[in-house]
């Protein structure tokens, strides 16, 4: 699974031009693996979302009893429900809310207890919606409190059909009903007064269920009766909600023209075209074969219904209002209230009370987004009102954990023109969009991941400091120090004379050196306590000094930052010599008695001598970058530290 960075900045001022394909359709993938699960045979499913929410539904299926392969891009689900049975111990349906309402009705059907569970958001997602109609066909979902809180409890066994008519509009809560449904005795109805996505009546009817659709006003009436599956075979098309923040993005950056290609194109899933058309914005929505399905014999091709090329310019956009039922997961929001932003004049969004119980409160998360980015934002009850500036400034947010604010706030630094914005928390991104960095880049965007450079002699607290600010900021750390240490070490187990230049430097053209998040290793040898003993303390300076083996180990240094775009770097000549071009570059320094202190497996003569080794060795000498920033750690708390280090960045 990719990691994405957990800051991330974003540049603003360049027009983007080109097409994307979104990623699979989180809704459908979903509903695709569960189906699969019950289904009579093998399903295959193409193109899947590669985020972690539909990566926690795949181990899911698969703890439940069906057999899962994934191939490259393929997946096949082997199931059936003599296969299935509740797993013993909790499924872990990390931050998907969607995983979990759907999964428990899936388990309502199975005799005995499953326990769902999830992360911290989704521990504060009420599952009572589901609880209550579960609850009426025979099954018992317990939780915590009023609202019915995760973990969830799901005891199933015999059910019965029910009538139901969803308080509020929820494709999520329609899917829990329908899928207890098919194991119950009798219809299962489920009235729903706002059409929502279809994905589980077209999936459902797809794999022989006996279900039938009839619209009703505004609404639709779903009826199904159990019924057993066939497996299906399913291209997933693109996923709406991910194309919209490329469609609002070539809306707002002068000179953008873009497309986005497979997408789904259902009705109640294009809500945010007519609402971006009518605020002036040239969309067009063309008809597409859709995605190709493999040729492997005995395959046969399908779909997961209409698919559509989306594309979209730039034009300056005039306010509107914008009613729920228009969007009804409310999921595009967060990108449309950007586009609110940019234009001139108040946006009213109607109704969005949901925004409040989703993976954040996201009706307060939008409107502190829309107010970071240079227009004002008030909540009037259930609405969301946008006071549009005409323009958006850049600024510093964060996505408290919300991957749809996080993206929202790349667009809204890919419009605000000249300058660059930091985006906290991003990588919550990976559950749904981990390509998001890729795409933005493909089309013509800029993105990068900060590098903060620490620098400073021993006992300074260069390791401790940069392991906080790490976790702190969710980036990757890399100590360039154990790298020396592993050659050091490596040295002094091979036999080598550390004043040997040209051995030790062989080594460290050779070896494989990993060092670390996790055991430091070299040559696959867990050396993560031996490079801290006082023999390599002793020799380390000296094989630091060696020219050969700097230029050996800077090139990987630098390929470490290619291949994770950032970090936080710790060692003796980052901001001088490995990255000078770093974001933030500081120069940690303490007294010599404190530094004495920390070093209590170093003798104070030691330490001394290290230094003066590094400070006037030839090969990139310890020194303080002219652009970094001195701090003084002695007597202060690491928390304070990292405090001060991220209010520079």
């Amino acid at each position: 699974m990719k990691r994405l960075p957990g800051t991330l900045r974003v540049g603003g001022g360049q027009a983007l031009a080109g097409e994307v394909r979104a990623p699979g359709d989180k809704s459908i993938s979903h509903r695709v693996l569960l189906l699969g699960a019950l289904g009579e045979g093998r399903t295959t499913a193409e193109g899947l979302s590669d985020g972690e929410d539909v990566a926690h539904t795949l181990e899911a299926v698969a703890a439940l009893g069906a057999a899962v392969v994934r191939d490259g891009g393929r997946v096949t689900v082997d199931g059936g429900r003599a296969r299935l049975h509740p797993p013993d111990r909790p499924i872990d349906c990390g931050n998907s809310g969607t995983g979990m309402r759907l999964l428990a009705g899936l388990v309502a059907g199975l005799a005995g207890e499953t326990v769902l569970t999830g992360d911290e958001s989704l521990s504060v997602r009420p599952m009572d919606r589901i609880a209550e109609p579960l609850g009426a066909m025979g099954a018992t979902v317990s939780g915590s409190g009023a609202r019915c809180l995760p973990p969830l409890t799901v005891k199933g066994g015999r059910l019965s059909g029910i009538t139901w008519t969803p308080p509020v509009a929820s494709a999520q809560v329609k899917s829990a009903v329908l899928l207890a449904g098919l194991s119950a005795t009798g219809d299962t109805v489920v009235h729903e007064p706002v059409r929502t996505r279809a994905h589980t009546e077209e999936l459902l009817a797809a794999a022989g269920a006996d279900v039938s659709v009839r619209d009703d006003g505004d609404g639709r009436v779903v009826r199904l009766r159990p019924s057993t599956l066939r497996p299906l075979h399913v291209v997933v098309p693109g996923d709406p909600s991910q194309a919209a923040f490329w469609v609002v993005a070539a809306c707002l950056v002068p000179g953008s023209e873009v497309t986005v290609r497979t997408v789904y194109a259902g009705a109640e899933r294009l809500g945010f075209v007519g609402v971006l058309r009518r605020m002036g914005a040239p969309v067009t929505v063309a008809s597409s074969p859709g995605p190709e399905p493999s040729r492997e014999p005995g395959s046969g091709a399908g779909s997961a219904g209409p698919v559509a090329d989306i594309a979209a310019r730039h034009a300056p956009l005039r306010p509107t209002v914008v009613l729920a039922g228009e969007i009804p997961s409310l999921d595009e929001v967060p990108v449309l209230a950007v586009a609110a932003a940019a234009a001139v004049g108040a946006t009213r969004f109607v109704g969005m009370a949901e925004l409040r119980v989703k993976e954040s409160d996201r009706l307060a998360a939008v409107a502190a987004l829309v107010g970071a980015v240079g227009a004002r934002a008030e909540v009037d009850g259930d609405d969301l009102v946008v006071h549009g500036a005409g323009r958006l400034r850049h600024a510093s947010v964060d996505s408290g954990g919300d991957h749809r604010i996080a993206m929202a706030a790349a667009v809204a630094a890919l419009a605000a023109g000249p300058g660059q914005s930091r985006i906290g928390g991003f990588g919550c991104v990976a559950t749904s969009y981990p390509g998001f960095v890729d795409h933005l880049a493909a089309l013509g965007g800029r993105a990068w991941t900060p590098v903060v450079a620490i620098d400073g002699p021993a006992g300074s607290g260069k390791s401790t400091v940069s392991r906080a600010l790490a976790r702190r900021l969710g980036l990757e750390r890399l100590d360039t120090g154990a790298m020396y240490r592993a050659v050091a070490w490596a040295a002094l187990d091979r036999g080598v004379d550390p004043a040997d230049t040209d051995g030790v430097a062989a080594i460290a053209r050779a070896a494989a050196i990993e060092p670390g998040p996790g055991p430091v290793r070299i040559d696959g040898v867990d050396v993560t306590t031996a490079i801290r003993s006082p023999e390599v303390s002793r020799t380390v300076s000296a094989v630091a000094a060696n020219p050969a083996v700097r230029a050996a180990l800077v090139e990987r240094q630098r390929a470490w930052r290619a291949g994770h775009g950032g970090g936080v770097v710790e060692g003796r000549d980052i901001g001088t010599v490995v990255f000078p071009d770093a974001d933030v570059k500081v120069y940690l320094t303490a007294s010599p008695e404190e530094r004495a202190r920390r070093r209590s497996d170093e003798a104070a003569d030691s330490v001394a001598r290290r230094d003066r080794i590094d400070s006037t060795r030839a090969a990139s000498p310890l020194a303080r970058a002219d652009d970094a920033r001195l701090l003084d750690t002695t007597g202060r708390s690491v928390d304070s530290v990292v405090e001060e280090i991220s209010s520079w960045l």
